[in-house]
């Protein structure tokens, strides 16, 4: 390790911080960790309530500010490169603590204020949990805008990039400790199969159930198998797959059409078998027991409104049967 710097070169530091943070452009790191976060420049100019070329000019300061092209168009979106990946964690962390210093005392008004969360999940989760919160927060807080999206979360670094995250407990506790994390309800997987298909018995061992075809939830194709066990406890069964889909909705309307079965939450499954021709078959396999919790990243915990959020997400869990 090296030696403490005595007081002369601490003061020197101190009288270049000033110069130092007015040449790094920190009036337009807002402006840049909302790009990492939306990938677009037309997102961010929205989110933030400024014009698109406005929002470009920001972009252009920044890469020179920089050195580097930080975010290079990829269809029709924006990809961070590898500098711009690497600032994403502690930039969130930063202007966390930055906010935190500049928030008014005051609580957070729901019934007065605006606000716009955004909750990375799988459409099981939206199904659930969105008609609630529309509920409540037409009631107490007309102003709150909840943005559902699919999760793309691997890392507590891209979990800086949302409000929160909702996924299995299992998922969410690769993430590490230092996250803020609510448990929101227990859940277990069963097998769903159209109403009218007489191969499939009210009840499948786990055996049974890999002799059927069957279609399966994926998200990424490229996907680690470790990490969809993680999302999806009983994946392992799923070794007669005849497709597989990025939502639990459409699994639900191929079983409906096919003599294919698919493995889904329980929760889900009762929503299902309401709208489609579906009946529910028990799966009877130890490990098909999962746990739905809430997780964000500690810099987010000193956002406006976000305790207020956890409150509402805590209480809208609780009215899922």
């Amino acid at each position: 390790m090296g030696q403490p710097l005595n007081e002369e070169p601490r003061a020197a530091l101190r009288r270049s911080l000033g110069p130092r943070l007015r040449d790094a452009k920190l009036d337009l790191l807002p402006i840049l960790h909302e790009l990492l976060r939306t990938r677009s420049v037309t997102r961010t100019a929205r989110a933030l309530g400024i014009t698109q070329p406005a929002v470009s000019q920001a972009l252009r300061r920044l890469r020179k500010a920089f050195g580097d092209d930080l975010l290079v168009p990829l269809g029709r979106d924006l990809q961070p490169t590898a500098r711009a990946e690497a600032l994403a964690g502690p930039l969130g962390a930063v202007l966390g603590e930055v906010q935190s210093l500049l928030t008014p005392a005051s609580a957070f008004d729901p019934q007065a204020e605006p606000l716009q969360v955004v909750i990375a999940t799988a459409d099981y989760v939206s199904v659930l949990l969105a008609p609630i919160l529309a509920q409540l927060c037409a009631v107490e807080a007309p102003g709150v805008v909840f943005d559902f999206t699919a999760s793309g979360v691997r890392t507590a670094d891209d979990l800086a990039r949302v409000d929160f995250l909702l996924a299995p407990r299992a998922f969410g506790q690769t993430l590490g400790k230092r996250i803020g994390t609510l448990p929101l309800w227990p859940d277990d997987v069963v097998c769903i199969a159209a109403s009218e298909n007489p191969a499939v018995p009210a009840s499948v061992t786990a055996e049974q159930f890999r002799r059927l075809r069957q279609v399966g939830y994926q998200t990424n194709t490229t996907m680690p198998e470790k990490i969809r066990t993680l999302i999806h406890p009983t994946a392992v069964l799923e070794t007669a797959r005849v497709c597989s889909v990025p939502d639990y909705l459409v699994l639900g309307a191929i079983v409906e059409k096919t003599d294919c079965v698919a493995l889904v939450p329980r929760k889900l499954a009762t929503e299902l078998v309401r709208s489609r021709a579906l009946r529910v078959v028990e799966l009877d396999y130890a490990k098909k027991h999962l746990a739905i919790d809430a997780y964000w990243s500690l810099a987010a915990s000193s956002r406006r409104g976000h305790a207020w959020c956890r409150d509402l997400l805590a209480r809208a869990a609780s009215r899922i049967s």
